[in-house]
């Protein structure tokens, strides 16, 4: 219980700190984590706060690899908010090819480029 309010308090910014890009959960195998992890995206995703999660699972098929992760990520973040799917979209059809680019340019192309272009448009 202790934990789910750290990270309540982290994610809700009231820990103290400003910067929130990620909070890291570490532990043994079988300490609650993915339990901890779903509870939480659960919580946020009721209150409409959550863009997207993934959750890596062994001998989980296409979620036991980073290859999906951030496809996956993109296709939620377009679901969730109709300002970034017209990015996301628009990446997709420059970059037909963006499921074979590496990790980091699947990063780059489809969450970081789309969160900028948003927040340019917003702000």
């Amino acid at each position: 219980r202790q934990t789910l309010q750290e990270i309540y308090d982290w994610a809700d910014g009231k820990d103290g700190h400003n910067e929130r890009c990620i909070f890291w959960l570490s532990g043994l195998a079988g300490t609650g984590k993915s339990t901890i992890s779903r509870t939480v995206a659960r919580r946020y995703s009721e209150q409409k706060r959550l863009g997207a999660s993934f959750f890596f699972s062994r001998g989980g098929g296409d979620v036991s690899y980073a290859g999906k992760f951030f496809t996956s990520l993109a296709v939620q973040l377009a679901e969730a908010a109709s300002s970034l799917q017209t990015h996301i979209c628009d990446t997709v059809t420059e970059r037909s090819d963006i499921a074979n680019l590496s990790l980091l340019d699947q990063w780059l192309e489809l969450v970081i480029r789309p969160l900028k272009y948003d927040v340019l448009a917003v702000g």
